[in-house]
């Protein structure tokens, strides 16, 4: 996954009742974490989190 390509945010992240799919706007690298993925719906809400909450569209 890259920044600028389109992707989908799991339910489990977002707490809605289905996937929502947006563009990725930043990937960084989170020590604690491991990869964090920043995603921007077309109604401007960003979701991010660990990379296992999200797959490429």
């Amino acid at each position: 996954m890259s920044v600028g390509l389109r992707a989908k945010v799991s339910p489990v992240l977002t707490g809605l009742t289905e996937w929502i799919e947006g563009v990725v706007i930043k990937i960084r690298t989170n020590p604690f974490m491991g990869e964090e993925i920043a995603v921007q719906d077309k109604s401007g809400r960003i979701f991010f989190g660990e990379a296992c909450y999200f797959q490429p569209a």
